[in-house]
């Protein structure tokens, strides 16, 4: 098991991504950076690896995997931005958007994320929900879920 473990380390998800994401009416990079005082910050952010992402009625602040390789690095980077703007993001809950910090990446056979206990406990903080979006290289799941029907 041990064995198991240290090789599925060595190889993480690839195409790492973390982000907080916002969506709700009129939502966008400007309004995102806006609520959480960031300013007109985005030149900034973009030079430290974080971007912000928006479509219609969508925004999020995202560390890339070209910025921090781990997906412990990434949400660390993030909460370092987000952990002195808790009210920022409550205020952004209380006008009914929907908010959470999203961990995407593709997660092929073998490949692992690790989150450290110290990470866990500050995303716990925040008090938003943590979402997994996976999906493998191939597009499609290694294996038939429903397969098991056939039996």
């Amino acid at each position: 098991m041990n064995a198991e473990r240290a090789v599925m380390e060595n190889n993480p998800w690839g195409n790492l991504s973390t982000s907080l994401v916002v969506t709700g009416t009129g939502v966008d990079s400007a309004s995102l950076l806006a609520e959480l005082h960031l300013g007109d910050s985005e030149e900034a952010l973009s030079s430290e690896g974080v971007g912000t992402y928006s479509g219609p009625g969508w925004a999020t602040l995202t560390v890339h995997d070209r910025h921090a390789k781990s997906a412990d690095e990434q949400a660390a980077e993030l909460l370092e931005l987000l952990s002195s703007r808790k009210a920022p993001l409550d205020d952004l809950k209380q006008a009914g958007n929907a908010v959470k910090v999203d961990v995407s990446g593709v997660a092929e056979p073998g490949t692992a994320l690790v989150l450290s206990p110290t990470v866990l406990a500050g995303l716990a903080e925040l008090g938003i929900p943590v979402t997994f979006t996976t999906v493998t290289e191939s597009g499609e799941d290694p294996e038939d879920p429903l397969a098991w029907l056939d039996d």
